[in-house]
């Protein structure tokens, strides 16, 4: 288990310090990923499952996904933060998906740091 330093937001910080921090203006987001299958993968489907994934969804809309078939965390590959539309898009391609029964998608959650302090 590792713990997660969060920064005091009370402090003025130059923009270079905010930038290096991931806060204010360069918060990243990312949403979290649950899926409940229709029956268990063996591991070469789940090989084929997850490389469709990352093909179809994750590298063509320049994200970043680390889990598993049913559960993992979507983040945008460089800086940045996944939006709304990307939410929409991995929830749709999992629902077209016959070896899923039932997806959830999370909100939009800062990547860096914990607390609802930190979100915009």
């Amino acid at each position: 288990m590792t713990m997660k330093l969060n920064p005091p937001l009370s402090r003025n910080r130059s923009r270079r310090q905010r930038k290096k921090l991931r806060i204010a203006e360069f918060q990243e987001l990312g949403f979290t990923l649950s899926a409940e299958l229709q029956k268990e993968l063996s591991r070469s489907e789940q090989d084929v499952f997850l490389s469709a994934f990352l093909d179809d969804v994750i590298e063509a809309r320049g994200l970043a996904y680390g889990g598993g078939v049913d559960f993992g965390f979507v983040s945008k590959f460089d800086r940045g933060s996944a939006t709304e539309e990307d939410r929409q898009a991995v929830k749709a391609w999992y629902a077209s998906r016959p070896e899923v029964k039932e997806t959830t998608v999370g909100d939009l959650v800062d990547c860096w740091h914990e607390g609802p302090q930190y979100m915009a």
